[in-house]
């Protein structure tokens, strides 16, 4: 969509506001000016202020609030701009428009008022014009009108029409805020935007673009077409930070493009950088790959655009703060610094269009650059989760379970009890009764019997109600996997779980996990499959589970990276791969060596943090690298994946300093063996916390008999993994109990190994646990279980074979 002069009367294309996303659905004319801030129906964008927004209402597009009202802050700056939007107060109201300075600083406070004042602009303590007289209105229902021009250093206000006063203004950059200082006040069709931008094409030959497929694209007068080929996209040869990009696009009927912003050279834009999704699929519900989404992550506000025609569109790049119109509609608008996956994308990369085998045109492409920065610090203050956003924090980023957070777990293990129909009517059983605050987060079943009932918070009805094979299907879905069901199932005060409907029962058994969350940890009990996690917080852990069963991980992320030049190990030898001064976190490993070396035990790697003289993991590459053994490929899954050499992303912290080094335990040279790790050095701002986290450590066993004890760990921490070699025919362990503090642990007596991983067979390969090619594996990472002074886990056999702990320990 192409952007036009703030101080044009017409926009024939919405160009880029300022300011953010209220929501007020008044009819508009054919030729509207610039584009609407706001949805009609919530107060996306304007929650950026502390505190959070309250007594506020958005009914019909028409914003209300009172002197009780809290501020609001949105999630736009601008240099130059017009805001033109409708107002009224009343019991002696006051609505004032805050522009603070980016980044920091109080700026300019306009109010709006009627009788004599309105528009009094100030900065500080410092007035700039004392405005002018307004009279009331007369007529019930009416607004006045209002416009705010600014240029370089002067500021333009007219209400009703009426220029009200030119000022000479500081040449500060601003954002956008609302507060009501007395009285009640109503805004409505909030519209805003900013000077046109420069053209992107020029020439006839693209010369400021390239593409592995730029034959596919060619001009035809003013429109950029493309002649689908080779699923590429065609790139800006300049790198992008902050900028306003417009655009006009018309799209092959159910046809699929994208404008990717911020990706790194190299990259790909859903991975690596965004994508901000072109989609004609209107047939299909709106969610992660949805028109205007950033693809795979984050769903639209709202559908805008049209099928068949041309279609406008304005993507504003902000800081972490993205936003999105077509057709003059708010339709996208996230803080990525507060998302679980795109915080860790780049702030800057190339721009460029997809070639996704549908033709389409774009005509009209222009892009305002705006100042590097990240926009106000209001928005880049960390924001306290909820519990839902911390669950799925553990699955998108594994360091957030070395954070001591309070929450804790447990496993109610249930056989079912062997029952007949009584006079033919069906019978019942209790499967768990767990109080609350808590959540579910794994359900293991053997049977398919009845059907399961979910009463939350002591209520006499269940919410949720369904056979188990189709629980997957019922609540939050966060990966593909039917059995077990990892999800989130939240509840306040209680839950209690059913199988109704049951007949002749003769065999059976569930295994559930779920997580006790401490007070303050803001809880809201299940309501649906959709809706108990927050917009762009469930899809994520769907998107990294797909892109990891591609092949593909965050392998250009902005993270330091050291890559070591491969080494040959002579038997017996250890060899020094990685070595990183200070503190930070290791976010991933990548074995770059041939995969044969994960068929046996001859490879080993060892890593050692904070100049211990002993390494904190020392074991063979396979049981690091599970599932990969013998030309094992990709599968879905959150931490794993084979792209160029075995990955492991579950994260290390350390304090001061982490080394890594191979070792040849075999009789052969191994030849070519490096490494490649992703860094999250600490800064200024993160030391403390990364320099207090519990540390990745590991205890790898050897096979024989003599002891029961598949692992021991003394200290303050918790268990978030186990893979263990698996005998040909037994099954390993035949059952297990683990201590913790020196006590039995419920849920965890006379285990067996599929109660463990959660579910039987012989070769699966699952999202958090797996077992292939003589190893079984489980990564605890939702619900992980805490120890004080130990944990102790002990088999019912003295015939142990290898396995592989591991804890998050506290120093």
């Amino acid at each position: 969509m192409t952007s036009r002069s703030p101080f044009l009367k017409a926009a024939t294309t919405a160009a880029v506001l300022f300011l953010f996303t209220l929501a007020f659905a008044y009819p508009v004319s054919a030729d509207p000016f610039g584009v609407k801030l706001t949805r009609p129906d919530s107060l996306a964008g304007w929650d950026y202020g502390m505190p959070a927004p309250s007594g506020w209402s958005m009914v019909d597009g028409v914003l209300s609030g009172s002197d009780k009202s809290t501020p609001l802050l949105s999630g736009f700056t601008a240099g130059d701009f017009e805001l033109r939007f409708k107002w009224s107060v009343g019991d002696g109201g006051a609505i004032r428009i805050l522009m603070p300075k980016v980044p920091r600083g109080t700026g300019l406070e306009l109010v709006l008022c009627e009788g004599s004042g309105c528009g009094r602009l100030s900065e500080g303590g410092k007035t700039l014009s004392s405005g002018g007289v307004v009279q009331p209105l007369t007529e019930k229902g009416a607004l006045h009108s209002a416009a705010i021009k600014r240029r370089g250093k002067k500021l333009l206000l007219s209400i009703d029409g009426k220029q009200l006063y030119e000022v000479e203004i500081p040449a500060d950059r601003y954002g956008l805020g609302l507060a009501i200082s007395k009285g009640n006040g109503k805004l409505a069709d909030i519209r805003g935007c900013e000077p046109l931008g420069k053209p992107m094409i020029t020439g006839k030959t693209l010369p400021n673009w390239e593409s592995e497929d730029k034959k596919a694209w060619r001009l035809e007068g003013e429109e950029l077409v493309l002649k689908p080929d080779k699923w590429k996209y065609l790139c800006t040869k300049k790198d992008y930070a902050n900028f306003v990009v417009s655009f006009k696009y018309k799209l092959q009927s159910r046809g699929n493009s994208g404008m990717a912003i911020r990706t790194p050279r190299g990259g790909w834009p859903s991975g690596d950088g965004l994508e901000l999704q072109i989609y004609d699929r209107p047939d299909l519900p709106m969610d992660e790959h949805s028109q205007m989404s950033i693809y795979g992550n984050v769903p639209p506000l709202a559908w805008s655009d049209k099928a068949g025609q041309w279609n406008d569109v304005v993507i504003k790049a902000d800081g972490w703060m993205i936003s999105a119109w077509v057709n003059g509609e708010l339709v996208q608008q996230y803080n990525t610094l507060h998302h679980p996956e795109l915080k860790h994308r780049h702030l800057k990369g190339w721009i460029g269009m997809q070639d996704h085998k549908n033709w389409v045109r774009y005509r009209d492409l222009r892009i305002l650059e705006a100042p590097d920065g990240t926009g106000l610090d209001a928005w880049n203050k960390p924001k306290p989760l909820t519990a839902a956003m911390t669950m799925v924090d553990r699955l998108m980023n594994s360091e957030s379970v070395s954070k001591t957070d309070g929450i804790t777990s447990g496993v109610v293990k249930k056989t079912l009890a062997r029952k007949a129909a009584k006079n033919g009517k069906a019978t019942e059983q209790v499967i768990a009764d767990l109080r609350g605050p808590g959540a579910v987060v794994r359900v293991a079943y053997w049977g398919q019997q009845g059907r399961l009932a979910f009463y939350f918070d002591d209520e006499k009805k269940p919410r949720l109600e369904c056979a188990p094979n189709k629980l997957w299907k019922n609540v939050p879905h966060l990966n593909n996997d039917m059995a077990p069901v990892l999800s989130y199932v939240p509840y306040k005060k209680s839950l209690k779980i059913v199988l109704r409907g049951l007949r002749d029962v003769k065999k059976g058994r569930y295994v559930i996990d779920y997580v006790n969350f401490p007070a303050g940890l803001q809880v809201e009990t299940f309501s649906g499959a959709a809706t108990s996690i927050p917009r762009g917080w469930l899809e994520p852990p769907l998107y990294r589970q797909h892109v990891i069963n591609w092949g593909v991980h965050r392998d250009f992320d902005p993270q330091l990276r050291v890559v070591s030049r491969k080494k040959n190990i002579a038997s017996g030898k250890s060899v020094q791969l990685a070595k990183v001064d200070g503190a930070g976190l290791v976010r991933w490993v990548k074995l770059l060596a041939d995969s044969k070396t994960l068929n046996n035990d001859d490879l080993w790697l060892c890593v050692t943090i904070d100049g211990e003289t002993k390494p904190a993991i020392s074991a063979p590459a396979r049981f690091w690298f599970p599932g990969f053994a013998n030309g094992g490929g990709n599968y879905y899954n959150y931490l794993l994946v084979s792209r160029e050499g075995a990955t492991n992303m579950l994260a290390m912290p350390f304090g001061n300093g982490l080394s890594l080094s191979a070792e040849n335990h075999g009789k052969k040279t191994i030849a070519d063996v490096g490494i490649d790790l992703s860094i999250e050095k600490a800064t200024d701002k993160t030391r403390a916390d990364i320099v207090g986290r519990a540390r990745l450590r590991g205890l790898f066993l050897p096979g024989g008999s003599g002891s029961n004890v598949i692992f021991s760990q003394t200290g303050k921490g918790r268990w978030v993994g186990l893979v263990l070699q698996i005998p040909e025919k037994d099954p390993v362990l035949a059952k297990a109990n683990v201590f913790v503090d020196g006590k039995a642990l419920e849920g965890y007596k006379n285990l067996t190994l599929d109660d463990y991983l959660g579910r039987s067979g012989r070769e699966y390969r699952k999202c958090l646990s797996g077992r292939r090619q003589g190893l079984a594996w489980r990564y605890m990472l939702m619900a992980p279980v805490d120890f004080q002074e130990s944990i102790r886990m002990e088999a019912t056999t003295n015939e142990l074979c290898k396995r592989l702990a591991l804890f998050y320990v506290k120093n």
